[in-house]
This record gives C-alpha cells, sequence and structure tokens, in this order.
C-alpha cells in the first residue's frame, strides 16, 4: 500500500543506513489517502509506532523500495500490550524451561500463561516443592513478562483427586478438594507479588468429565481460596475447549444462584479453527451470553496455535500446514483479537513433546531432546507484531475505507494516544492460511486517512517498504 505520491527514502536511511531509528514518518498530498495492498499475508500501514533496521535501496517484487526492517523490542522495552505466549505443559515436563528461556523476553511479549503442576509441586501429602516454579516465575518477572497461572492438573496423591492431562476429571472427594484449596492457597501465598491473573482449570467441558454444577462448585471454592490469600486476586474462568457458549452459560447460571459471580472477572476459551477468522461470530455470541450476567467479566482468547508441519493428533491436525501458513494464522489471530477488544495468546513458545508425538504449534522449533533448533517464520512475525503494536495504540472504532475488490477483508485501524498517528491491518480473511507468497495487488480508500509519506509493513517478514 502507498499513497498516489511516490513513496520517498527517508532522508536518515540515505544518511546511515546502519542506523536504528525510533520512529517512521509520512508525508501525503492527497485528502483521501489512496493505498495499495500486495499479498495474502498481514500487511500494516504505519505512521511512527515502532524502529526500523536500514536497509539498502532495493527493489523488490512488491515494486517498492524495502526500506529495512522492523526494530524488534525485548518485553522489558514495552509498558503493556495486548499479547501473551503460552508457556504450558511444563508441570508435565513437556517442555522444559531453560533450554527456551532465553527466547522468551526478545519476542516482545508482556505476559505468558503457564500451569500450576499440583502433581508435581506435591508429592507427598502436605509438601510442597517449589523449585521448578520458581525457577520459571522469578526469571519471568526478571525479564519484563508477566506470567498468569493457570491452575490445574490433580493429584493421585488423593483418591478423585483429579486427572493430571488434557480433558482431566476436576478433583471430587472431600478430601482431595481440601487438599486442593490448601495447595491453591500455598501457591497464590508464595506468588501472589509476581502473579495476579488466575485462571480455574483448563478446558474443564472437554471430554464431558465435569458437569457444569461440579465445575461451577469448583469454580466457587477455588476462587475464594484465591481471594482469601489476595483479595486483589483476577479469576480466569471457563478455559473453555472451543467457544462453548452453553456450558458458559449453564455454569454462570448456577454462579450467578449462589450470588458469586463477584468471583470472576474474566472468562476465557480456546477457539481452534483452521481458518481463525471464522471464529468470531461464535465469540460474539459467548460475549452476549456473558453480558447477560454481567457487563463488567470481560473475554480472554486463552490459548491459541497452528502447527507449522502436518500432525495427526491434537487441534488443527490432519492438515499440510508449513511455518509460512503458521506465521500467517498466528497473525491473523492475534491482530483478529486486537480488532475486537480482546486480549489474546498465542500458544506455544515452543514445540511440546508430547507421549504420542511433538506437538508443533510452538514458534520455537524443538528436537527430540527439547532443546530449541531455532526459531520459526511464526516467531519473528509476532516479535514484529509485539514491536509495533503495543498500549501506546488505541483502536478506532469506525473507520470509513473501500476497496475495487470483493474478496472477504479484515480491516482495523488504530491511533498512537501520543501522536495521534495512525496505523491500519488488512489481510485476506476467507480461507486457511496457505503457504503461498504470491502477492495480490488491492486499491482502497481510507476516508479518514491521515497520513504523512506512508509506509506499509509485511509482519510476517518483518520488512518495510
Amino acid at each position: 500500500m502507498v499513497s498516489q505520491g511516490a513513496l520517498r527514502r527517508p532522508s536518515w536511511c540515505k544518511r546511515n543506513r546502519n542506523t536504528r531509528i525510533g520512529a517512521l514518518r509520512f508525508r501525503t498530498r492527497h485528502t483521501e489517502n489512496e493505498m495499495r495492498k500486495y499479498g495474502v499475508a498481514i500487511f500494516v500501514l504505519l505512521a511512527a509506532v515502532a524502529g526500523v533496521v536500514c536497509a539498502g535501496e532495493s527493489t523488490e517484487q512488491t515494486g517498492f523500495r524495502n526500506l529495512g526492517r522492523i526494530k524488534s523490542r525485548a518485553a522489558s522495552e514495552i509498558q503493556a500490550s495486548n499479547w501473551s505466549v503460552g508457556a504450558e505443559t511444563m508441570d508435565r515436563d513437556y517442555t522444559i524451561y531453560r533450554h527456551w528461556k532465553s527466547h522468551l523476553g526478545p519476542l516482545g511479549f508482556k505476559k505468558a500463561r503457564l500451569q500450576a503442576g499440583w502433581a508435581k509441586t506435591e508429592k507427598e501429602k502436605g509438601v510442597y516443592d517449589w523449585a521448578w516454579l520458581d525457577e520459571i516465575i522469578f526469571d519471568m518477572v526478571e525479564q519484563g513478562v508477566e506470567p498468569w497461572m493457570c491452575l490445574c492438573y490433580g493429584n493421585p496423591l488423593y483418591a478423585e483427586g483429579g486427572g493430571t492431562l488434557l480433558g482431566a476429571a476436576i478433583p471430587r472427594t472431600e478430601e482431595a478438594l481440601q487438599a486442593w484449596e490448601k495447595f491453591v492457597r500455598a501457591l497464590v501465598s508464595r506468588y501472589k507479588h509476581a502473579i495476579d491473573e488466575w485462571e480455574v482449570w483448563n478446558e474443564p467441558n472437554l471430554r464431558k468429565n465435569n458437569p457444569t454444577e461440579t465445575y461451577a462448585d469448583f469454580l466457587i471454592r477455588t476462587a475464594a481460596a484465591v481471594r482469601q490469600v489476595q483479595p486483589q486476586g483476577r479469576i480466569l474462568a471457563m478455559s473453555l475447549a472451543g467457544v462453548d457458549g452453553k456450558f458458559t452459560d449453564e455454569v454462570l447460571q448456577i454462579v450467578a444462584a449462589r450470588g458469586r459471580l463477584d468471583l470472576i472477572d474474566e472468562v476465557t476459551y480456546h477457539p481452534y479453527s483452521f481458518n481463525p477468522d471464522q471464529s468470531y461470530e461464535a465469540v460474539a455470541k459467548l460475549r452476549e451470553i456473558v453480558a447477560r450476567y454481567s457487563p463488567r467479566i470481560t473475554l480472554r482468547q486463552g490459548e491459541n496455535g497452528a502447527p507449522s508441519e502436518r500432525r495427526n493428533t491434537k487441534a488443527l491436525s490432519k492438515h499440510e500446514w508449513t511455518e509460512v501458513s503458521q506465521a500467517k494464522w498466528a497473525l491473523r489471530r492475534l491482530l483478529g483479537d486486537l480488532g475486537r477488544d480482546i486480549p489474546s495468546s498465542y500458544f506455544s513458545i515452543i514445540d511440546m513433546k508430547y507421549p504420542d508425538e511433538m506437538n508443533r504449534k510452538g514458534l520455537l522449533l524443538s528436537r527430540e531432546d527439547q532443546t530449541v533448533e531455532r526459531a520459526k517464520a511464526a516467531y519473528y512475525a509476532v516479535q514484529s507484531l509485539a514491536a509495533v503494536f503495543d498500549d501506546r495504540l488505541t483502536r478506532i472504532g469506525r473507520y470509513a475505507w473501500r476497496t475495487d475488490r470483493t474478496e472477504s477483508l479484515s480491516v482495523f485501524a488504530y491511533e498512537n494516544r501520543f501522536t495521534g498517528k495512525q496505523v491500519v491491518t488488512l489481510w485476506l480473511d476467507g480461507a486457511t492460511p496457505s503457504d503461498s507468497v504470491e502477492r495480490t495487488g488491492m486499491d482502497f480508500t481510507f476516508f479518514a486517512g491521515g497520513f504523512d509519506a506512508p509506509v506499509y509493513v509485511d509482519l510476517r517478514e518483518s520488512k518495510v517498504y
């Protein structure tokens, strides 16, 4: 995308091609800003948001000069953002923190989702070994990343103490429930200065192991245990497999009847779909259900990712994924959530070694010994996204535009609250992401566009034109 006038190379790039700069500046001479979009990946029309590392005068297949690449920003350099990354399954040793921790801060995501691992922590009744969590949580905080904790899974030390795998039943017996509450209070007490967001169980609606009445009671007991230790702690309920409005409605009805809606701050869900943009109709319905009970309770997309190669098991399996299509999928999911004001988490930071096969949804490629082989294309794509989209941007609610094409599109606009400069995101949203890198030209008109010398960014490649 480019203004009708020529896109001029900024003078600072001509002066020093190795300079790192703190802003991009635009210039246009038109009241209606005519922009052109090339390609099927995510493109961003950018004004004064992020740094760029200057490149040479090369003209690529876009027809535009490559001005450089987006300069990444570590989590410690970003005050706040919409982004979380999945750091799950360490409770079952499917990933090893020390192997990938050096890649966490540089990613630029401000939060990371953990799973509590009751069975890993309490291997003798009443005795807690926090060493494994200490290593993770305190290092994350040191890197500028805020952990949030999914309180799961169960513990075989106790009769009907809950399962320890995905889709597991929650604790049932009174002895197990009391031991669970004791564990939760101890966990919150130890980490209350690092964590203030607590999610109750993981995908309780999966495999029908947990009736709504059982989960509602467990939710109330667990949330009350958290609030006993950390009164300001935020409680995240449901952690839904999919976007299950029926389960949510039934649980909230029970909680409301008991007068304990005050214990819920957010509802989380995991909207796995081959086309990430197809899930938003169901998300809108979920939002309506939650709002009927309390306008105070918000939504969070708590776990979502796509593989980088064909897999036989787990979500989005039996499809010919590649690193290119994974990167496109990740950008579409995260920016689709941002455009609807939904906090969003990408699953996961690294491939996870499940007992049956490697789950290749990671941003980092894992070897069989669980060490990092390299970062995938998706890592660099969402790293660039994190560098651009932080809390300095606010979404523009109504932003008029038109195009000469008929394909289904997602278009969202944002404004820098300090400078007033705009950012517009555009992508084709009508199909599952492919591994094609063929580019498609489109003309756009943005009627409220406010750009000076606009540039565009291909987030998948981190390139600025």
